[in-house]
């Protein structure tokens, strides 16, 4: 092994960085995984701020409040 070390001098610095690239890769993974826990992040489902633009015909508005009826005269 020795002779071989000696005639190719380049060897233990290519090892060498092949172990820092994989340990970077493994590292980089595993920290994305943690990172993507949506549990604790927030409640799921669609966000209230999202609502959609409806294309409502002439005459019909949306309600003003939940609580009360719009009558349209």
């Amino acid at each position: 092994m020795i002779e071989f070390i000696t005639s190719h001098t380049l060897y233990i610095p290519f090892i060498t960085l092949n172990v820092i690239i994989i340990y970077k890769i493994i590292k980089n993974v595993l920290r994305d995984d943690n990172r993507k826990n949506d549990d604790d992040d927030d409640e799921g489902g669609i966000l209230a701020n999202n609502n959609p633009v409806l294309d409502l015909p002439p005459g019909v508005t949306l309600p003003i409040s939940s609580k009360e009826p719009v009558l349209n005269d």
